[in-house]
């Protein structure tokens, strides 16, 4: 889902243009507080991977709709009773979310994480900004791969994605646990390597 392709048809456009899509497609997708005008943008973005050659949008759209649901499901349990357009808000945040894991897919599938950090270096960039972007977007492929594995354990321990709740309960943890140990590790490699400079 968010892994690098150097064949991709925008492998090739500058890493400045890329970085400037990104952020365009995240800021319109925060700016717009409509569904028609979130749905276009998905529309244009999602138009943007199929130019890309991106052919994973089972494995996007599967990995993102157990988080709508919950996040759906929590609207439904803390918005009723408020005269807040459940339907509207729920609708509005679901393409929203959509907008940026599309957005993201995109610089994903057609940017090089390293030629990235190195122009985020050259534009002074300072570290805070650069360092957590590149672990982002380097780590997000193995959490995707944890994603899988975890799921896989979980069919062959028999839960299956017919009982929703128990599915999510049974994914969503160990998927936490592990992304909370990688960024254990992560802070303590960054702490003594830092330390090691000062030396």
């Amino acid at each position: 889902m968010f892994q690098y392709c150097h064949k991709s048809l925008f492998s090739g456009v500058s890493e400045k243009s890329k970085l400037f899509f990104l952020f365009s497609g995240f800021a319109a997708a925060f700016a717009f507080n409509t569904p028609f005008l979130l749905a276009l943008l998905f529309i244009f973005l999602v138009s943007f991977l199929l130019a890309s050659g991106y052919r994973d949008f089972q494995k996007l759209f599967f990995g993102i709709a157990p988080f709508l649901l919950l996040a759906d499901l929590s609207f439904l349990i803390f918005l009723s009773g408020s005269g807040i357009d459940i339907l509207q808000v729920t609708l509005v945040s679901n393409l929203r979310v959509l907008c940026l894991f599309t957005a993201t897919a995109f610089f994903t599938f057609s940017a090089d994480v390293f030629s990235l950090l190195k122009l985020m270096k050259k534009m002074r960039f300072p570290e805070s900004v650069y360092l957590p972007s590149y672990v982002m977007f380097r780590f997000l492929p193995e959490i995707e791969c944890d994603l899988l594995e975890i799921s896989a354990i979980q069919r062959l321990r028999g839960i299956k994605k017919r009982k929703p709740l128990l599915y999510l309960k049974s994914v969503l943890i160990p998927l936490l646990f592990t992304a909370l140990q990688k960024s254990d590790d992560l802070a303590v490699a960054y702490y003594l390597r830092k330390k090691r400079e000062r030396q």
